[in-house]
């Protein structure tokens, strides 16, 4: 008897542990998914640049006008002849003022149609975290037009047990990056190239630098790089501050894509270096590759929802 009221108790206590995880669980999910939900207070970085008279554009030749024409180039080819494309994408920026630790991640994107003849092409994202190491595993899946365009991710480790749909400038989808997910990947980085260079060409000089057979990891790239010397340009008579000190692009010619983009803030001190503010790397870039819709499916048997 003496035996069996213990293996009763040891049962009950058993079962009293699996409650007790199952609620911490269910728990922890409903406060991230009720912290998620709450506004990003810090509002996505829009630049600062505001042109008066934006019909009075120069029409003489200026110096970004080679950016602008590969960045259209490029644009049209793109959009013309890549349908997806995976890749490893590396990462660093500067969030509330502070550089943060450098992350890799595997990338899939797939592009499907155009909302609007003037906007870009619906994307499809998958994304996995390979560094930092204790981020490692993290995946992110957002769809385009699905899921009330809600990501879905899920963190390494433990927290890897639980899944949450987040707006992409939620609090929390935000935590740690300069950008949402809804402005990742090639075709969006180059409309904001163009969408920069007409800014800053309406401004005023800019000086451009090119630099041949520059390497990025086995590639190898032209090197565009943009100064501003000055942190402002005069306008109708009131100050506008440019957004970058620097950038950087690397141009894989062959396949017209900018392989990185980098740019950079003006040094504190007259003899200090530049302050890196962002940059992104496409490395193993296949392009073309035939992704699916199971690609970018949370239940896909090879990822970890």
């Amino acid at each position: 008897m003496a035996r069996q009221g213990y293996r009763v108790w040891a049962a009950r206590l058993a079962f009293g542990c699996v409650l007790l995880v199952v609620g911490g669980i269910l728990s922890i999910r409903y406060l991230l998914q009720e912290y998620a939900e709450k506004p990003n207070r810090r509002s996505v970085p829009t630049s600062p640049l505001e042109i008066r008279n934006e019909s009075d554009a120069p029409v003489d030749a200026h110096p970004l006008d080679p950016l602008l024409d590969f960045a259209r180039t490029a644009l049209r080819n793109h959009v013309e002849k890549h349908r997806d494309y995976t890749a490893v994408l590396t990462k660093q920026e500067r969030v509330n003022g502070k550089l943060l630790p450098e992350s890799k991640m595997a990338m899939k994107l797939k592009y499907g149609d155009r909302t609007s003849p003037e906007s870009p092409r619906s994307v499809s994202v998958y994304l996995k975290t390979l560094e930092p190491k204790h981020q490692a595993g993290r995946e992110v899946i957002w769809v385009q037009g699905r899921n009330d365009d809600k990501l879905t991710a899920h963190e390494a480790g433990l927290l890897g047990m639980i899944t949450l749909d987040l707006k992409p400038e939620s609090r929390l989808a935000m935590a740690g990056n300069r950008y949402p997910i809804t402005e990742i990947g090639i075709e969006k980085l180059l409309g904001k190239l163009i969408e920069k260079g007409e800014r800053d060409r309406k401004l005023g000089p800019a000086t451009i630098r090119l630099t041949e057979n520059v390497s990025l990891g086995q590639k190898q790239c032209r090197l565009m790089e943009v100064i501003h010397e000055s942190p402002t340009a005069l306008v109708d008579g009131s100050r506008i501050a440019f957004e970058f000190f620097l950038a950087q692009i690397y141009i894989d010619e062959e396949l017209l894509i900018p392989l990185k983009y980098a740019s950079y803030s003006w040094p504190k001190t007259p003899d200090g270096p530049p302050e890196l503010l962002e940059a992104y790397t496409y490395q193993d870039l296949v392009l073309n590759v035939g992704l699916s819709e199971s690609d970018f499916e949370p239940k896909n048997p090879a990822y970890g929802f």
